[in-house]
């Protein structure tokens, strides 16, 4: 039985399955969640749901630009190559961004569910365990990939060098583990 407790007005919110959908970058969890959306089910991508509030939410553009400085944001918009080429190669940076946007996230997430009506709902994002936020879902899918494949798939989808791949991966929970 999962335990994610918020109270809510729609009597399905407490019955409604919570599938997570995981897996390191660049692993196809995209590829998965749009499987489920094209049988109607409700997906909530926590990577769109973060790029949004990182560039709406003045709180956080202030404390990003405190710890990353003014360019961070380019044109008032979250320059996010930038962000991932500062953050992946500082280990307390990382944490204090993932810290400081995973929360707002998370109450979107609420807030999202509780507009759902559907017997179930997806979630995707690469950072539930993470996070240490498995116990919100009853199912969670790991999407894994071969290593090579997320290579290929990052250097053509991003150009991201071998460093930079590494760099985030070593980010993560390997896959294996997960």
């Amino acid at each position: 039985k999962c335990s994610f407790k918020y109270k809510s007005n729609s009597n399905n919110y407490f019955r409604m399955i919570k599938i997570g959908v995981t897996g390191v970058i660049g692993s196809g969890k995209s590829t998965a969640v749009k499987y489920f959306s094209s049988l109607g089910v409700p997906v909530f991508i926590a990577d769109n749901y973060a790029k949004k509030l990182m560039n709406e939410d003045v709180f956080l553009k202030s404390e990003i630009i405190k710890l990353i400085g003014d360019n961070a944001y380019q044109n008032n918009e979250l320059n996010r190559q930038y962000i991932s080429d500062v953050i992946f190669k500082d280990e307390k940076s990382l944490k204090f961004i993932n810290d400081l946007v995973h929360p707002k996230v998370r109450e979107e997430y609420v807030k999202w569910l509780q507009k759902q009506d559907f017997n179930y709902c997806v979630y995707e994002a690469a950072l539930i365990f993470e996070n240490k936020s498995e116990s919100d879902f009853d199912k969670i899918l790991c999407i894994k990939t071969p290593i090579d494949e997320i290579y290929k798939r990052l250097k053509s989808r991003a150009n991201y060098s071998k460093f930079k791949i590494d760099l985030i991966l070593n980010s993560q929970i390997d896959q294996d583990v997960k």
